[in-house]
């Protein structure tokens, strides 16, 4: 006679077709507080994607288990306890779908009542005049009912810590680098009620002191005091400790900082230790690659292959006049664009987010439509409010030489000699940037507003005004889904002279625009035509002044297959139009398409191909119906790139 213990993974896996149950689908019900997607992330089972069903890959590790189906009722009971729901239920059954080993998991939620908070009572251990200026402050009074303790609210014990927290960080921005805090609770859990008491111990108030530097070789460590913004005999603050050690990580010479209070008594007055590690105060840097894509004509072979190669180096001399300015020269070179220029940064103005940056520059750059020589001196002022808000006022002042672009039978530019406009642009700019949540992670929202104003006191060969703006918003669907989502527009409201130079006018279209679309290529065109033969070549953009556009993309990670891996769908659409009254005239224009990006360590690598849902003739290079200069890849748009669309 023999003896056998089975698991209870095989009883389950006795059933029709010989197969082992599998977890097909997990579905939650009753869940009224709480989604699907927060509990699915405090349970082990889970359902197999899309993609593991059509392969069965890995398919052992969704077997059902019912002592693990057990653990996550468990787990799922314990989520709600710890949220204050101490009376909840949980179930679960096993339901199959349309073939018998593939099941559905479904938990069963009953709530029922939560405890919720009666009263919140603070004690603060404290002298009467520090009390008095806690209690007095605005800053305190407003940052406590932000608490997610509060009379009413649901008592949740896994937030005892993070409360403590806020309550010390609160009593640390007033000047107490020492306090800390105690929650201490009774629970009528017949009742559901609970009363709260916020035991805080604020420990003496202190002013800065002394601000110790170490590790400084070169810039002197007055400067580097400056940089934090810490003033001696202050009250101590949180925020501007965590400000110093922003500041002087962004500083360009450091590359590394760290602010700390080093061990001593716990008095009214606090030290602060600097460290710093200064970067190479001289250094060369060049980068080669390979672009201009959309500027490339004809044929790709080994004689013009030169002209999808792109090169810049700078060289920067940091610590200038030992003061902690910074030089940097720098060019850049492709067969389309030769840029020189320099730029030299004062990075201290009045306090530690102002700073102002002088950049002298010439640069040529040849576009399809016209080619421009530009040489002059734009002059910023930028202001780091914080890390979300930043901005940047600016006066350029640059001399221009524009000229009409035609090509040679070899596909070479050629220059109309009779198509010169010499002017010069004198403009005050500003721009502004400002960001919430964390657009980087997926959740969150950007602002950039843009506007310039030319020839205000005539000065300028033309006057004009340009206002443009960006909004782009970013939201997480699921771990591996975002969905990501930018429109943006622009219009020259006021101009002196009816035509505007080719450089100053708006364009569409390109791989961070309207895809489908080739850089500039979506808007108005004109038809060029042979200068000897006199027949029909093929359009050039003349852009307007007035645009819009929008895009709506969805990134699925896909790190299964390649870690960094992920693909995209996206819908474009923009138009360009000559001026805002003649917004009826040119209907919005659409792309769509789907694309891959493989997270590199020098950025995202993209790659997206787009299809022109509504072309125009002009953009199918058809003129007077005639398709001999058109074909079937017209319609289509492939872009590579190194960053995401927005």
């Amino acid at each position: 006679m023999c003896l056998f213990s089975i698991p209870e993974n095989s009883l389950l896996a006795q059933k029709n077709e010989g197969k082992p149950d599998r977890i097909w689908n997990v579905k939650i019900e009753g869940n009224r507080q709480y989604s699907d997607i927060v509990i699915k992330n405090y349970i082990a089972n889970e359902a197999p994607s899309i993609w593991k069903k059509i392969t069965f890959f890995n398919e052992k590790g969704y077997y059902a288990s019912i002592s693990e189906i057990r653990r996550d009722a468990i787990r799922i009971k314990r989520f709600y306890q710890r949220r204050g729901y101490n009376e909840v239920e949980v179930t679960y059954k096993l339901k199959s779908k349309n073939r018998e080993w593939k099941k559905e998991l479904v938990f069963t939620v009953l709530e029922n009542a939560p405890i919720r908070i009666d009263s919140v009572q603070i004690i603060t251990k404290a002298s009467k005049k520090d009390s008095l200026v806690i209690f007095n402050s605005s800053d305190f009074t407003r940052q406590l009912n932000r608490l997610l303790y509060k009379k009413g609210s649901v008592f949740q014990p896994v937030l005892k810590s993070n409360v403590e927290n806020d309550i010390s960080q609160i009593l640390r921005n007033l000047g107490y680098p020492y306090a800390y805090s105690e929650i201490q609770a009774n629970v009528d859990s017949t009742a559901k009620l609970a009363n709260v008491f916020m035991l805080t111990y604020p420990g003496p108030r202190a002013t800065f002191d002394s601000i110790q530097v170490e590790g400084e070789t070169t810039l002197d460590a007055k400067y580097i005091r400056r940089e934090t913004g810490i003033e001696k005999d202050t009250y101590f603050n949180d925020r501007h400790m965590r400000d110093a050690q922003r500041e002087l990580f962004n500083h360009h010479l450091f590359r590394f900082a760290l602010v700390s209070i080093p061990q001593q008594e716990q008095d009214s007055t606090l030290n602060v230790l600097l460290r710093v590690r200064e970067r190479t105060l001289r250094s060369v840097r060049a980068t080669i690659g390979i672009g201009n894509y959309d500027r490339f004509k004809g044929r790709l072979t080994f004689t013009n292959s030169y002209k999808l190669l792109r090169t810049q180096a700078s060289w920067t001399y940091r610590n200038m006049r030992g003061k902690g300015e910074r030089f940097t020269a720098s060019t850049r070179v492709s067969a389309y664009d030769l840029r020189l220029g320099a730029d030299y940064l004062f990075p201290y103005i009045y306090n530690t987010k102002s700073n102002i940056t002088l950049s002298p520059f010439v640069q040529r750059r040849i576009e399809k439509n016209y080619s421009i020589a530009t040489g002059g001196i734009q002059n910023s002022f930028g202001y780091n409010y914080n890390k979300s808000v930043t901005g940047t006022f600016s006066y350029n002042f640059t001399l221009n030489r524009e000229f009409d672009v035609g090509r040679d039978e070899f596909g070479n530019s050629i220059v109309s000699p009779d198509s010169v406009l010499n002017y010069n642009i004198s403009s005050f700019k500003i721009n502004f940037y400002a960001s919430q949540g964390l657009p980087s992670g997926g959740n969150g929202f950007i602002i950039q507003p843009f506007l310039e104003l030319s020839g205000l006191l005539n000065e300028a060969t033309f006057s004009f005004q340009k206002a443009s703006i960006d909004l782009r918003g970013y939201k997480k669907i699921t771990d591996n889904l975002f969905a990501a989502a930018r429109v943006s527009g622009g219009s020259i409201y006021y101009a002196k002279q009816d035509s505007l130079p080719a450089d100053i006018r708006f364009y569409n279209g390109g791989s961070s625009q309207v895809r489908g679309w080739t850089g500039r290529q979506l808007g108005p065109k004109e038809p060029v035509f042979d200068q000897e033969n006199g027949s029909f070549s093929g359009y050039v953009p003349t852009g307007g002044k007035a645009t819009f556009s929008f895009n709506f993309e969805l990134r699925q990670n896909v790190d299964r297959f390649l870690k960094g891996l992920s693909l995209a769908a996206f819908l474009d659409g923009g138009q360009v139009w000559r001026t805002i009254k003649t917004t009826s005239e040119r209907p919005i224009q659409y792309g769509l398409g789907g694309g891959v990006r493989y997270n590199s360590p020098i950025g995202p690598i993209r790659i997206d191909i787009a299809h022109k849902l509504n072309p125009t003739d002009a953009d199918l290079n058809i003129f007077q119906n005639d398709t001999s200069k058109s074909n079937v890849w017209r319609r289509w748009g492939l872009h590579f790139s190194i960053g995401q669309a927005f």
